[in-house]
């Protein structure tokens, strides 16, 4: 009897060592946290192999992903697939009917009036641009002949509304034919007047002002336009269109811009190890347990190994 629980002495207690060994191996790879120093001496294995590797395996894991996992060639080969330009497609459909579902007065009063005040910046800033066409339109050649002929025009209209009396005293005087010859003097004058008026703070103000005034604007963008069904499917299938070619001729510049290595790398050396701890044992806990089961195993073969041989020498 003696001799059975001898014999099976070492294979139970190497069945324990071997299962505690992989126990505390695994702890070791994410426990301590810190190196622990006695007498300013650093002990072996602290801190854990992770904490002590954590930005070499921050640089690895985003090396990785840049070169396997987040390349242009996969992001097209995506891009392509149906099911994911039938949800870009949703999404870009909800977006527009969003968009043209709202009137121009709620899409300038959002955000604080926000759009109602870049459109009143911008007003401002190209009224003077406004300004000097006008003026330079009004004073080519073509368009001041034009003018002195509809006043012209315009005076003889006048003149033959008058009464006999009235035309008679006009014409004796000769005002009419006085006005016609003066009148590319007139338009002068009205030319200066339109510029004066135009200079004028308060008009200035009344028309930038006006640009917010939109005319119907109680009605939702889709009336306005007149979009349908129909021209509402064509544009979002423009805009989906549009979208996944910029992508496609903008990917490399896109990753470049993000770098993606850096990026990956500084996100995982940033975690807290202890996060880092819960999310390697939530994806390799089954693992773990049957690493931990094995040194246990192991451990029992081994003890069982040196019990067989004590016997076998024994006999001898």
């Amino acid at each position: 009897m003696n001799r059975v629980i001898l014999f099976f002495i070492p294979p139970v207690v190497g069945c324990f060592i071997g299962y505690i060994t992989n126990v505390i191996a695994i702890k070791l790879l994410f426990r301590p946290l810190k190196e622990i120093r006695i007498l300013g001496v650093r002990l072996p294995f602290t801190p854990g192999i992770l904490p002590r590797q954590r930005f070499r395996l921050a640089q690895s894991i985003g090396g990785m992903v840049e070169r396997e996992l987040l390349t242009a060639e996969i992001i097209r080969q995506r891009l392509a697939r149906d099911d994911v330009r039938e949800k870009t497609r949703d999404a870009i459909s909800l977006f527009t009917e969003n968009i043209l579902a709202k009137s121009p007065t709620e899409l300038l009063i959002n955000n604080n009036n926000f759009l109602s005040l870049k459109i009143s910046e911008a007003a401002e800033k190209i009224y003077p641009l406004f300004t000097s066409l006008i003026l330079e339109f009004l004073n080519r050649y073509e368009i001041r002949k034009e003018m002195e002929s509809k006043g012209r025009i315009l005076l003889r209209n006048i003149f033959l509304k008058l009464n006999t009396f009235q035309r008679f005293f006009i014409s004796a005087g000769q005002y009419d034919i006085t006005l016609e010859q003066k009148m590319p003097e007139i338009i002068d004058e009205l030319i200066d007047n339109a510029q004066e008026l135009l200079n004028d703070a308060r008009v200035k103000k009344t028309l930038t002002e006006a640009i917010l005034s939109i005319p119907g604007k109680s009605k939702n963008l889709a009336a306005l336009l007149d979009i349908g069904m129909e021209d509402k499917k064509k544009l979002d299938d423009f805009i989906l269109d549009k979208l996944i070619t910029t992508v496609d001729e903008k990917i490399e510049n896109i990753l470049s811009s993000i770098d993606v290595k850096s990026l990956v790398s500084e996100r995982i050396d940033s975690l807290d190890m202890l996060r880092v701890e819960r999310i390697v044992l939530d994806v390799m806990s089954d693992q773990f347990k049957w690493i931990e089961i094995f040194g246990g195993i192991l451990g029992f073969l081994i003890g069982l190994f040196q019990s067989a041989l004590a016997l076998f020498l024994s006999t001898k």
